[in-house]
């Protein structure tokens, strides 16, 4: 269709530029009548009517082939329209099938993808209760944690403890929320260890430690009691405060008895306590304890 819309385009270029020639031809022979001599004005007037009428022949002939060829052009063109639109939709719609065809792989894929993840996920929480070899892993970490507290490890101490600290992530794979208490048990241990070692890695285990452990428990009060330390102990006091309220939210006697050495001079809560408002804070929460205890 491209090549029929080009021929029909040269013609009309062909009959619209022998229009202009013959339109100079006529405008030229009018001109050269103009200046004829007016003798014999009859047999000139003859001469005239009979030019003029093969004039306007011609100029028909003229009209014709240029209507012809632009009828013929304005055809060709409206053909090419239709088939490339034609053409265009039929690409168009192979196009959209591809991509229905690619979207239709890629959501199986996800499926596939989903219901593996899922199985996965079903494996793992799927997990029996705790068995007596689980506990007695337990058990045994936390007897080491308890007997490495408030020492300088050695080095083969320190790579045991790198390997309970994976034990006990697996254990927290495998047995899931029914150790959690447990679990809670031995991540306050090695948060109590690296307490003055590495206090990120402590504030990572003792905030596990909160999420595992029982609400309204012992354990959560000693946690919360073990971040207040922490906290001052980088001097922040206000999350140190807000912890040691927390800790104390239910009266625990081993804590009680606790604070009031960590406040003496020398004491992990000492510059909590000495420092102003904090100070205020402490007085009062060891006033609401003696209220309590009376």
């Amino acid at each position: 269709m491209a090549v029929l819309r080009k021929i029909a385009l040269g013609l009309l270029l062909a009959a619209s530029a022998a229009g202009l020639v013959m339109a100079g031809w006529e405008l030229w022979i009018d001109r050269q009548w103009a200046y004829l001599p007016l003798s014999a004005p009859s047999a000139i007037l003859q001469n005239r009517i009979d030019l003029l009428t093969k004039r306007v022949g011609d100029m028909e002939l003229l009209v014709l082939i240029l209507l012809g060829t632009s009828s013929l052009y304005a055809i060709v063109l409206v053909l090419s329209s239709y088939f490339s639109a034609t053409s265009f939709g039929r690409q168009a719609d192979q196009t959209i099938r591809h991509i229905q065809d690619q979207i239709g792989l890629a959501m199986g894929d996800l499926r596939e993808l989903q219901e593996e993840t899922e199985q996965r996920v079903h494996q793992m929480t799927a997990a029996p209760a705790p068995t007596p070899e689980w506990e007695a892993q337990i058990a045994e970490i936390a007897a080491r944690l308890a007997a490495s507290e408030d020492r300088l490890l050695s080095e083969q101490e320190r790579m045991e403890l790198v390997r309970d600290e994976n034990t006990t992530a697996g254990l927290e794979v495998a047995a899931g929320a029914r150790a959690g208490a447990q679990l809670a048990g031995l991540y306050l241990g090695f948060g109590r260890i690296y307490a003055s070692s590495d206090s990120a890695r402590s504030r990572f285990y003792l905030e596990r430690a909160l999420r595992l452990a029982t609400p309204e428990s012992p354990l959560v009060s000693e946690i919360h009691y073990q971040l207040a330390c922490r906290f001052a102990a980088s001097h922040d006091f206000g999350r140190a405060m807000r912890e040691l309220a927390a800790a104390f939210e239910h009266q625990f006697k081993t804590l009680e008895e606790r604070l009031a050495s960590d406040i003496e001079e020398g004491g992990k809560l000492y510059e909590l306590a000495s420092t102003a408002p904090f100070d205020k804070s402490v007085n009062d929460l060891l006033l609401n304890m003696s209220i309590g205890i009376g």
